[in-house]
């Protein structure tokens, strides 16, 4: 019997809980939240549904109930806001997951992690502290997402499937993220040579064109609709499926470093295999010189955060 427990029914847990019932990949999904009444709601509003799907036992529950979790889902958090420094939101949710984490663990500590949350590098790093758990055991959702939108933007240029097309974006999911262009390939082939093949002109700044759309596009979801849920949810589900599937699947996901390109004791996105157990190893892919001091920028960033949370 395979369970996931979604800790926070907000629009991205609430989402997540669904899509994890819809595409029954797992036997059971527990749903806690604080507000009881939402994650109750949220439970039954999936369950109805249930006769349409696959049986799935879906429910709301406290944190006894997340017992024997094969994966953990942490959606709760203190979201930033415009103008207020970064650090305030940072501080908020490193004290929810100093409450939080020790709790999951209790009931679950061979479940994997998977962490949501924004600053969501940063957040991971310190569940990875807080836990104590061994590297690969707790798993940020990182640049994931932000991967699936690079290749959507190149698809829609090249006018070709996205399962033509493999590249990376990498280090923090946030402003300082770079793409691996050293690394992205359509057809097996560099984006510069299958543009002349397929007759299609590219701009002198096509690259930092895509790079800087990537980066913005959820800025723009989110003033059309509010929260990004749907892709985020997909994602979620992409990673435990590997995860309780065992599929050693590559995807670039966030976890601390211990040493891949010379960087330590931050969280970043790189390629990783991910199996049962969760992150099996980040792979230290080589980069060109720009990208490599792009992903140690990113790490210094975070770093200057992580410096400043107190433990």
């Amino acid at each position: 019997m395979s369970k996931i427990s979604v800790i926070g029914a907000g629009a991205v847990g609430a989402t997540a809980a669904y899509t994890l019932v819809e595409r029954a990949i797992v036997d059971e999904v527990v749903i806690v939240d604080i507000n009881q009444n939402r994650s109750t709601g949220v439970a039954l509003d999936i369950a109805h549904g249930i006769s349409f799907l696959k049986p799935v036992n879906i429910h709301a529950g406290t944190y006894s109930d997340t017992a024997d979790s094969d994966i953990i889902v942490i959606t709760v958090g203190v979201p930033e806001v415009m103008g207020e420094s970064r650090l305030i939101p940072v501080q908020k949710n490193t004290d929810i997951l100093k409450d939080i984490v020790p709790q999951l663990l209790k009931y679950s500590p061979k479940a994997v992690l998977i962490v949501v949350s924004n600053p969501v590098d940063i957040l991971t790093y310190i569940t990875a502290k807080i836990s104590k758990l061994p590297q690969g055991q707790v798993i940020g959702l990182g640049t994931s997402l932000d991967t699936s939108r690079f290749k959507l933007l190149l698809s829609q240029k090249f006018k070709v499937n996205t399962g033509a097309i493999s590249g990376y974006m990498i280090g923090e999911h946030g402003d300082s993220q770079i793409a691996a262009w050293s690394k992205t390939h359509i057809a097996g082939i560099s984006i510069e040579e299958y543009s002349k093949l397929a007759g299609i002109s590219i701009s002198e700044n096509f690259k930092s064109e895509i790079e800087k759309e990537v980066k913005q596009t959820a800025f723009d979801v989110w003033e059309m609709k509010g929260p990004n849920c749907y892709c985020v949810a997909d994602a979620i589900r992409s990673l435990s499926e590997a995860i309780l599937r065992n599929e050693y699947a590559i995807m670039p996901v966030s976890s601390p470093f211990n040493g891949e390109h010379g960087i330590y004791d931050v969280s970043l996105s790189l390629p990783s295999i991910i199996a049962r157990g969760g992150m099996q190893k980040i792979l230290p892919i080589s980069l060109s010189k720009e990208e490599l001091e792009g992903l140690k920028n990113s790490a210094s960033i975070m770093k200057s955060i992580i410096d400043q949370i107190k433990l």
